[in-house]
């Protein structure tokens, strides 16, 4: 997946090159108002309590490389002014985020206060099916001022967005069986990990899965003849919830599971909720009451995109000329 992703950037930076130089494509290079229909796919990555605390640690370590994830959708984009769009955009991908991540720093660490050793010892994961609608203004620096002005006629621009969205997510974790070992993806959102929503000391608020969010972005486009326009993006996404990745409070008694769930669904809770005997590390579980995530710092996510649209040739002319 790494390899294909980075060819697709090759040939992307191969296309800016040959585009048609500014000379020769002033006049076609001037935003047009009208409609565009575009296509966007690219990396996600989550941003949350589980896995690495580093940007860097998060990119730089082995296992990232191992499961790249995916996001993608299409769009639908309004020129009203030469620096000023307004996109319509429909989403889904998949995040994920495991603190097996840690594992390197954590082998190397001089203490086991090390936030590597912790992050390692809970040995949480989540896997996290996305979809999200949004509207974004996609701003265009470069044509803010005459569009007369070279800066403004050339055919490559960089741009900012800035909108408002909501998204709806179902949370994955790995279940693994303690007696027999083997694995499986199951669904969280009904174990209450933390307690969410029940009747029990300390217990957080009972969570969403419908959440509004708010994308900024980055990013640079090269209009390639008078109509077709591609891009690099990075786009980030805060959110309102800090249950993306299934951690933000702290550990329940377990006895709590068996009052409010069925013995089957409790037993997987049980086995799910404090996973710290997974590697070994502790096998006498975590005391109720310890902090298993931090509450404070919302979830969040991001993606770095290829985009594609098709600019709709506009026949009453532009209202700027």
């Amino acid at each position: 997946m790494r390899i294909r992703f980075t060819r697709a950037i090759i040939v992307l930076l191969s296309l800016f090159a040959a585009a048609p130089s500014a000379n020769a494509q002033e006049a076609a290079n001037v935003e047009p108002h009208g409609f565009s229909f575009g296509v966007k796919f690219g990396m996600s990555d989550l941003w949350g309590d589980v896995g690495t605390q580093s940007v860097i640690d998060h990119y730089t370590n082995n296992k990232y490389w191992d499961k790249p994830q995916f996001m993608g959708g299409l769009f639908f984009r309004y020129s009203f002014h030469p620096a000023f769009n307004v996109r319509l955009n429909f989403n889904y991908g998949t995040l994920f985020a495991t603190d097996e991540w840690n594992t390197e720093k954590a082998k190397k660490a001089s203490n086991d206060q090390s936030d590597y050793v912790q992050r390692y010892t809970r040995f949480a994961d989540i896997h996290d099916n996305v979809w999200e609608g949004s509207l974004t203004f996609e701003i265009d620096p470069l044509r803010l001022g005459s569009y007369t002005s070279r800066g403004s006629r050339r055919p490559g621009q960089p741009y900012i967005l800035a909108g408002i969205g909501y998204f709806h997510f179902q949370p994955f974790a790995t279940y693994t069986n303690r007696e027999t070992k083997i694995s499986q993806l199951v669904n969280i959102y009904n174990l209450h990990l933390e307690g969410d929503g029940w009747n029990i000391p300390n217990a957080p608020a009972r969570y969403s899965l419908w959440q509004l969010e708010i994308p900024l972005g980055v990013g640079y486009k090269k209009d390639i003849g008078e109509h077709l326009n591609i891009g690099l993006e990075y786009e980030y996404r805060m959110t309102m919830t800090d249950y993306l990745d299934g951690v933000s409070n702290t550990y329940i008694d377990p006895k709590y599971f068996d009052q409010n769930l069925s013995p089957d669904k409790a037993a997987i809770a049980k086995d799910m909720y404090d996973r710290t005997w997974v590697n070994g590390i502790n096998k006498n579980g975590i005391p109720a009451g310890t902090p298993r995530g931090n509450p404070s710092v919302n979830d969040s996510y991001s993606t770095i995109s290829l985009v594609f649209f098709w600019k709709f040739k506009n026949r009453e002319g532009n209202w700027w000329e």
